[in-house]
C-alpha cells in the first residue's frame, strides 16, 4: 500500500463507488438513504440504455423497496413468471414456476434494465448525500491505514479523489479488480449467443420465459410488457459474429416470430461470450467488489444482477455500521464469507442449467428429454424442479448470526435467512407489509414480549422496535416510546416454541438471531465481537 498520509486532507467523501450500473447505483442509495457521504465515479455520461439483465427474483425488489423504486419498477415489469423448458420436435419437457414469495415481492419477475438504471440514476442525481462524477474514468488507485485514493480522468483534466472506503462495481472488465490484483478464477463457455431485443411485439405471450432445447440451434425466448421481447440464438462455430447480428440475419432469425421487422424495433443485437467466474477475494484493505466485478456467471439461471444487488445491499450496512463507531475487520469481513459462497453457487447453477439448454448432440438430447420425462414420474423430484427449489436463496449461517445452542422454530423468522414479510395489521386496524414498519437499520421484534424492555445493548444498535402478536390475541400497550405494536395476520411467527421470544433483524432484513429474554447476556456478548455499543458514535455517522 501507498503512504498517502500526507494527503488526508483529500478525504472529501466516506464511501467511494465505482461505477453507476445497477449494483453501484444500488449501493450508493442504500449507503445515502442511510445517512453516508457517497461520491458514485462513472466513466459513461449517462446511465446505460441497452436491454441486459432481464431477470428479477422477490429480494431484489425487496432491496429495491428500502430506496423507493420497487413500485415504480413493477409497474413497467412482467411478474409473477415461470421458465418452460421444450426438448425436441419442440415438446414441451417442463414447467417451473417458483413457489409464492415469503418475502412480500413476485418471486419472479421479467424486466427492463434500462428502465431501472434510469430510475437509479434520476434518484442518484437527485440525492442530496450523493456526488454524481460522470465522464469520469478511473485510472490509478492506491490505499493507506486511512484511505483510498483515485486518479480520475475527466473532461477537464485529472482530479484526485479520496475515502474511507471504496466499492468497485464496475463490472466484468473492473478496473478496480485488476488494480487490487485480484484474479478472476473460473472459465468462459466456448458457445457464444446473439442476444436480440426488440420493440412493439403485438404477440401476447404467456409469462414464461421460454428455453427451447430442440438439438439444431438452442434458443431463448423471454416476454416483457408493452411490446418487449427477447430471443436469444445459440451460435455456432465457422459462424461471424458481425454478419449474426446484422439486421438482415436478425430478421431471418425472427422471422418465424415477427414476420415484418423493421429496423426502428430492433433494440439491439449483439454477440455475447459468457464467463464463469469469481474473484478470488471480494475485498483488499478499504476496497471491496461488488456485481459483476467479483462474478460472472452465464444468463441461464438469471441470477447475475440479483446476486449483484445482493452484494451492493450487503457491504452498504456494513459500512454503515463501521462509519458508525464501533465495528471493524470482523463485521466487514463476513461480506465475502456470506456473498462469495452464495455467488459461486448460483454460478455454477447457472452453468448445468446451460449445459442442458446448449446441448446439441442427437445421442444425449433424447437421453435429457427421457430423463426429464422420467423425473416427471417422481413426485419429490417434480416438485423440486417445478416449482424451481434449484435456485436457492441465500444462508448467512456461517456469516454474522448469534447461536444460541438451540435457537427457536420460527417459520418467519429463520436464522441466517431472509425474515417473511406477512401482512400486518396496526392496532388501528391499517394492514400493509411488515418492512413497512421498519426503517432502515436494524430491527429487534419481540414476538409476544415488549422489545422495549430487551437488554440496553439494543438502544444503540436497533432503529425498530416492534411488537407482534397472533392475530386471535389482542395486543397488549407496550411500553416506552417508539415501539409499535402489530397484530400479526400470516401466522408466520408462529412455531414450536411457546413463549416470549426476540427477534434481531439485520438492516439487509435478514434475521441475525432468535433468543428468549433469558438469553440476551450471551446474544449480546456475541455481537459485540463485530459491533460495540461501548465505543461506537451514537445516532451519527462518525467523521
Amino acid at each position: 500500500m501507498q503512504d498517502n498520509t500526507a494527503n488526508k486532507s483529500l478525504i472529501a467523501t466516506e464511501v467511494l463507488v465505482v461505477g453507476a450500473g445497477p449494483v453501484g447505483l444500488t449501493a450508493a442509495l442504500t449507503l445515502a438513504e442511510a445517512g453516508v457521504q457517497v461520491t458514485v465515479v462513472e466513466k459513461a455520461a449517462a446511465p446505460g440504455d441497452l436491454p441486459r439483465a432481464i431477470s428479477l427474483q422477490d429480494e431484489s425488489f425487496r432491496i429495491l423497496e428500502q430506496i423507493g423504486l420497487a413500485e415504480p419498477l413493477k409497474a413497467e415489469s412482467l411478474t409473477d413468471t415461470g421458465s418452460r423448458y421444450f426438448g425436441l420436435n419442440d415438446q414441451l419437457l417442463a414447467e417451473a414456476k417458483p413457489m409464492p414469495s415469503r418475502l412480500g415481492h413476485p418471486a419472479k419477475s421479467q424486466f427492463d434494465q434500462p428502465i431501472l438504471e434510469q430510475l437509479l440514476f434520476d434518484r442518484a442525481v437527485a440525492h442530496p448525500k450523493v456526488d454524481m462524477r460522470l465522464s469520469s474514468e478511473v485510472i490509478e488507485l492506491t490505499q493507506d491505514v486511512d484511505a483510498v485514493y483515485i486518479q480520475v480522468e475527466t473532461t477537464q483534466g485529472r482530479e484526485t479523489l479520496a475515502a474511507k472506503w471504496l466499492i468497485g462495481a464496475d463490472g466484468g472488465k473492473s478496473f478496480v479488480r485488476r488494480a487490487l490484483g485480484i484474479e478472476l478464477e473460473g472459465t468462459t463457455q466456448p458457445e457464444r449467443w446473439l442476444v436480440v431485443d426488440i420493440h412493439n411485439e403485438p404477440t401476447q405471450r404467456d409469462p414464461y420465459a421460454e428455453f427451447h432445447c430442440d438439438g439444431q440451434r438452442p434458443y431463448v425466448l423471454v416476454p416483457g410488457v408493452k411490446g418487449r421481447l427477447r430471443l436469444e440464438f445459440m451460435l455456432f462455430d465457422g459462424e461471424d459474429a458481425e454478419h449474426m447480428a446484422s439486421p438482415e440475419k436478425v430478421r431471418e432469425l425472427m422471422r418465424p416470430f415477427r414476420a415484418e421487422l423493421p429496423d426502428e424495433d430492433i433494440r439491439r443485437a449483439a454477440v455475447y461470450v459468457a464467463h464463469q467466474r469469481v474473484a478470488e477475494s471480494y475485498r483488499s484493505g478499504r476496497c471491496f467488489l461488488a456485481g459483476d466485478a467479483a462474478h460472472l456467471m452465464p444468463p441461464f439461471a438469471g441470477q447475475g444482477l440479483n446476486a449483484g444487488l445482493r452484494d451492493a445491499s450487503n457491504i452498504a450496512w456494513k459500512l454503515w455500521e463501521v462509519l458508525r463507531g464501533g465495528a471493524g475487520d470482523q463485521l466487514l469481513d463476513t461480506y465475502e464469507l456470506e456473498r462469495k459462497v452464495h455467488g459461486t453457487k448460483m454460478m455454477k447453477l447457472s452453468r448445468r442449467i446451460g449445459a442442458v439448454v446448449m446441448a446439441t448432440n442427437p445421442v444425449a438430447t433424447r437421453l435429457r428429454d427421457l430423463a426429464v420425462r422420467g423425473l416427471k414420474t417422481l413426485p419429490t423430484v417434480h416438485n423440486y424442479l417445478a416449482r424451481m427449489k434449484f435456485v436457492t436463496p441465500p444462508d448467512y449461517t456461517e456469516g454474522l448470526t448469534i447461536s444460541t445452542g438451540a435457537e427457536p422454530q420460527l417459520a418467519g423468522a429463520p436464522v441466517g435467512k431472509a425474515l417473511s414479510q406477512p401482512d400486518v395489521k396496526d392496532t388501528a386496524g391499517t394492514v400493509t407489509g411488515l418492512d413497512a414498519h421498519l426503517p432502515y437499520g436494524w430491527s429487534l421484534l419481540g414476538v409476544q414480549t415488549d422489545p422495549a424492555q430487551a437488554h440496553p445493548y439494543f438502544e444503540s444498535l436497533v432503529t425498530a422496535r416492534v411488537r407482534i402478536d397472533p392475530a386471535h390475541q389482542i395486543s397488549t400497550p407496550t411500553s416506552g416510546t417508539g415501539v409499535t405494536s402489530l397484530v400479526e395476520v400470516a401466522q408466520c411467527f408462529t412455531g414450536q416454541h411457546q413463549g416470549p421470544l426476540f427477534v434481531l433483524v439485520r438492516p439487509d432484513r435478514y434475521v441475525a438471531a432468535v433468543f428468549t429474554p433469558a438469553e440476551q447476556d450471551t446474544v449480546v456478548e456475541a455481537l459485540r465481537g463485530y459491533i460495540d455499543d461501548r465505543i461506537r458514535t451514537v445516532g451519527s455517522i462518525a467523521a
